[in-house]
């Protein structure tokens, strides 16, 4: 095997430290999101989901989180929380389930792009293009 075997196996270990980086970082996003709403969302639901109702740019969802999310908002904050502390334990699990984690939690992030701002919807959007990719990177 030559030099160039080397760097070509060089290049691939980076790629992989990245991705495993950029996996950790997504599951600690998810870890922040659970306590944020642990914190502050479970005692502030109104004022939280309804900046949600007022913001949102897709008709559909300020209906949902008017006639669904806001009557029902302790549970479904528990909810959230509840799948978000699961994708982020199991991504840091780095097993095979984090495959699974990380294409709920690029879900996740197109469900929040409808119900956000276009500010919002452009940050979710671009966090679920990064977990699809991560989640199929780990597939091949």
């Amino acid at each position: 095997m030559g030099p160039h075997t080397s760097w070509v196996g060089g290049w691939r270990g980076a790629t992989e430290t990245l991705r495993n980086v950029a996996e950790i970082a997504i599951g600690v996003v998810f870890l922040i999101g659970a306590v944020f709403n642990t914190v502050y969302t479970l005692s502030h639901t109104d004022e939280f989901y309804g900046s949600f109702a007022e913001s949102a740019w897709f008709g559909p969802a300020r209906w949902f989180v008017n006639h669904v999310v806001l009557p029902n908002g302790t549970a479904f904050t528990i909810f959230v929380i509840l799948f978000q502390a699961t994708v982020a334990i199991l991504i840091f699990t780095r097993g095979d389930l984090a495959t699974v984690a990380l294409f709920a939690g690029a879900g996740f992030a197109l469900l929040a792009a409808f119900a956000s701002n276009i500010g919002g919807t452009i940050g979710n959007l671009s966090l679920a293009a990064i977990q699809f990719f991560l989640a199929f990177a780990r597939i091949r």
